[in-house]
C-alpha cells in the first residue's frame, strides 16, 4: 500500500505495534506494510549460514567500488527499472548465490578466500563474472577487474 501525506508532513519511517513505515530517499516514495515475523524453518537457518559466511570472506574495498560502479550502470539501464539491484550488498548476495547455482562443488556454508583463489572462481572479480555468465554485462564491465 502507497502512503499519501498530508499538511506538509514529512517522511515517516519505522515500526508501531503491526505497521512498518518505510521511506525510499533514493526512489522518493513511501510506503506501509503490515508488520509480519516470518515461522523460522531449517531453510532460515540454511540461508542465515550461507550469508554469514559470505560475509566473513571480507571483499576488498576496491571490489566493493567495482561492485558500487555496477550497481550504479545496472540501475540506470532502462531495462532494469523494475529490478533495480540498489546497493552493492544485493549484487554480492546476488553473485555469490548465483556462483553457487553455476558451479556444483561450491557450497556457500563452507566456502573460503583461498578457495576462490585457487580454484579461481567467477566471483573472484565482476569482470569474470560476466565473462562466465554470473552477471549480466553492463557498459564498461571490462573495467571492473579488481579481485575480492
Amino acid at each position: 500500500m502507497k502512503v499519501r501525506f498530508s499538511d506538509g508532513m514529512g517522511v515517516l519511517s519505522g515500526k508501531y505495534k503491526e505497521i512498518v513505515y518505510c521511506h525510499s530517499c533514493k526512489y522518493g516514495y513511501s510506503y506501509v506494510r503490515r508488520r509480519v515475523y516470518p515461522t523460522l524453518t531449517e531453510v532460515n537457518a540454511a540461508i542465515g549460514s550461507k550469508s554469514n559466511n559470505i560475509w566473513r570472506l571480507e571483499p576488498s574495498e576496491a571490489y566493493k567500488g567495482d561492485l558500487r560502479s555496477y550497481v550504479a550502470t545496472f540501475d540506470a539501464m532502462r531495462k532494469n527499472y523494475r529490478t533495480p539491484l540498489r546497493a552493492w550488498s544485493c549484487l554480492y548476495t546476488k553473485l555469490m548465490y548465483a556462483l553457487e547455482r553455476a558451479h556444483s562443488g561450491v557450497d556457500l556454508r563452507t566456502i573460503t578466500r583461498q578457495e576462490i583463489y585457487a580454484n579461481d572462481l567467477p566471483c573472484i572479480s565482476i569482470k569474470k563474472a560476466v565473462e562466465a555468465g554470473l552477471l549480466s554485462p553492463v557498459k564498461g564491465w571490462e573495467a571492473l577487474d579488481n579481485l575480492l
